[in-house]
């Protein structure tokens, strides 16, 4: 194999294969989250051990995130129906990456959400999402933080007494690989012993 071609094109059937048939879009109704700098390791983008990688093993990080001794991760869950996640390629040929976006919506104008928006603005965040089809994603790295964005929606009462009270959030994560998280989501949320 031609050392130069770093992934292995392969046919993809437009049919979903028979473990996949099931299709439902959106995201499910809670995200982890935690700072950056909490993140003992984080898991490695795929590389070929030896040959060009396979398409599947293109698109999926490799370990877990693992966080610091007596740091832990926390969970949003979010009013249902109210979340999207997307990932855009992005910049010009020669530079392309990809933006992970994330909105969610939290009923209400509460107190602990407005909470939420003030310990995140300006910070590295990581977050994991998870969507309806069982596919979950990061966002953030050891280098780059999913940052809260300057153009959410953010709080607002509504205007008639049908409308929603809410907070509405946007976080943006740039990254080099569209890539999919197949590691731990839930021992992430208990603290790790010492430090």
């Amino acid at each position: 194999m031609d050392k130069n071609k770093c992934y292995a094109l392969a046919d993809i059937d437009p049919a979903l294969e028979c473990d996949a048939q099931d299709n439902m879009g959106g995201i499910v109704p809670r995200i982890i989250f935690g700072y950056c700098e909490d993140v003992a390791t984080w898991p490695d983008k795929p590389t070929a051990s030896s040959g060009a990688l396979q398409l599947d093993a293109a698109g999926a990080l490799v370990g877990d995130v693992v966080m610091s001794n007596g740091c832990k991760a926390y969970s949003l869950s979010f009013t249902d129906n109210t979340g999207v996640f997307t990932i855009k390629p992005q910049g010009e040929t020669g530079g392309e990456s990809f933006l992970y976006e994330l909105t969610v919506i939290s009923a209400k104008v509460r107190k602990k959400i407005l909470g939420f928006l003030n310990a995140t603005k300006g910070r590295k965040l990581f977050i994991i999402v998870e969507d309806n089809n069982g596919l979950t994603y990061l966002m953030g790295d050891k280098g780059h933080g999913a940052l809260l964005a300057a153009d959410s929606d953010g709080a607002t009462t509504g205007t008639a007494y049908t409308e929603r009270s809410q907070t509405t959030m946007k976080f943006q994560y740039n990254c080099p690989r569209a890539l999919v998280y197949e590691g731990d989501t839930e021992n992430i949320l208990t603290a790790a012993a010492g430090g």
